[in-house]
């Protein structure tokens, strides 16, 4: 596919990355002719200096015979409006990163007459994630599926777990939840696992179930941790404005340490409920004063990667019972986590996701089977697919998973059919309708044949 990105900031970089490992044409624009020519070399791809909203600069960069343009330039309105031109250019699909809260209902109310395919809101779709951490504490992360009604959850065997030593085999027999371990990360490497794998200490598993049994499953290894009803978040940027709101109707209170008068004004008036207070998060005192030992949560979520990572570090020390990092830069997330920060949320990461998703998608449109959602799992080293099964596939529909022969490094994780999930064993089938989750090591997956 020939794609042009506008903005060649950390995400835009990352996506450019991504797309020319899977052999798209991409060319990428950005003022900065510093960071570009990094971009361009580092990426072999096409660099345009300039402002991707001026038509000459489109025109150059290809936007008339281009089938996507992807605006991520850190202005929202240049985003939009480069959108808009490209459209009328001829680009055939255009996605624009909109953050503004306050453009939230416009976008939605505007995106088919200014032309955009899809919106994207990274610090929304960080709050999200972070809701979802919170309402399932034991997990290092959480993603979901089918719309909920899988969940899958990354956990850490500690020293002590009832894991260690078990062989999945074992595992399954002696639980009575419906899962599937679909992924372990050992020492920086990713396993999809058989069932002789043995569980150490020090392993991270990716676990999927049904929604209404995950609970269940945290309880029966005995890492269940009680509902979180209060948090205490340092920052009142766009990601805790949208968090709020989720905190609101989850019915949990929330304490906000932000040092801008301007953004503690807007947080209190916004959300009566919540208690706003304007001071310094990186000191201890401001920490204890706001009550970080009465915390059920710690959220880490200001805009200085480095300050998140500390006041993390001392919420450990604390003995925090959850503890979240918002960490921006997406080269510096392996990094913490080996310094021990377990969940870790990462908007501009996200963002790479869905557009990710989106542009395969796009590329097989006319195929039998369609990418619903995409989450990079087990630090970017699986990919966790949701495919829907548009149409009959002879070669994989309707027969027995055992008869199928996947290729190495792919698993079937689970079938949805209606409103029914399948932890599949060999008997299973997959047939039209169905939602399919599939995981990934080194294979890009496009489509459902080309797992076999």
């Amino acid at each position: 596919m020939n794609i042009v990105i506008v903005g060649g900031g950390t995400v835009g970089s990352a996506i450019c990355a991504q797309l020319a490992l899977e052999d798209h044409d991409v060319t990428i624009v950005d003022a900065d002719p510093d960071s570009l020519a990094e971009i361009a070399n580092s990426c072999d791809v096409f660099g345009v200096v300039g402002n991707g909203a001026e038509l000459s600069v489109l025109r150059k960069a290809g936007a008339e015979n281009a089938e996507l343009l992807i605006a991520v330039s850190p202005d929202d309105e240049i985003n939009i409006l480069c959108c808009a031109a490209a459209k009328k250019l001829g680009t055939s699909h255009t996605v624009a990163r909109v953050r503004n809260p306050e453009y939230t209902e416009l976008m939605r109310l505007l995106q088919s007459e200014m032309n955009l395919s899809f919106t994207i809101n990274p610090e929304l779709a960080a709050a999200k994630e972070i809701y979802r951490l919170l309402r399932f504490p034991s997990a290092a992360k959480i993603d979901t599926f089918c719309h909920g009604k899988v969940e899958l959850a990354e956990i850490t065997v500690a020293a002590d777990s009832p894991l260690c030593g078990l062989t999945l085999i074992d595992l399954r027999k002696k639980l009575s939840t419906r899962f599937l371990v679909c992924g372990v990360l050992r020492d920086g490497e990713a396993y999809i696992p058989a069932g002789d794998f043995l569980i150490r200490a020090g392993d991270t598993i990716g676990v999927t179930a049904p929604d209404k049994e995950i609970a269940k499953f945290f309880k029966e290894i005995g890492v269940y941790k009680n509902p979180i009803k209060n948090v205490l978040i340092v920052g009142g940027g766009r990601t805790t404005y949208y968090l709020e709101q989720m905190l609101k109707e989850g019915k949990i209170k929330s304490t906000v340490v932000e040092r801008d008068a301007e953004l503690c004004e807007e947080l209190a008036n916004d959300y009566r409920d919540c208690t706003v207070i304007c001071d310094n998060g990186t000191r201890q005192e401001t920490l204890l004063e706001a009550g970080i030992d009465r915390a059920d949560a710690f959220l880490a979520l200001s805009d200085v990667d480095e300050e998140n990572a500390i006041i993390s570090m001392y919420a450990k020390t604390r003995e925090v019972s959850k503890i979240i990092t918002m960490i921006s830069r997406i080269s510096y997330v392996d990094f913490f986590k080996s310094a021990g920060l377990e969940s870790i949320v990462s908007p501009r990461s996200s963002t790479a996701s869905y557009i990710l998703r989106y542009v395969r998608s796009m590329a097989n449109s006319a195929d039998s089977s369609a990418i619903e959602s995409l989450h990079k799992i087990m630090n970017d080293r699986i990919e966790a697919l949701e495919l829907s099964v548009k149409d009959d596939i002879p070669e994989l529909t309707n027969l027995p998973l055992k008869r199928l022969r996947p290729r190495a490094g792919v698993l079937i994780a689970c079938i949805v059919r209606g409103g029914d999930v399948i932890i599949p064993g060999g008997d299973d089938c997959i047939t039209k309708g169905d939602s399919v989750i599939i995981m990934s090591t080194g294979n890009r997956i496009n489509s459902l044949k080309d797992i076999i």
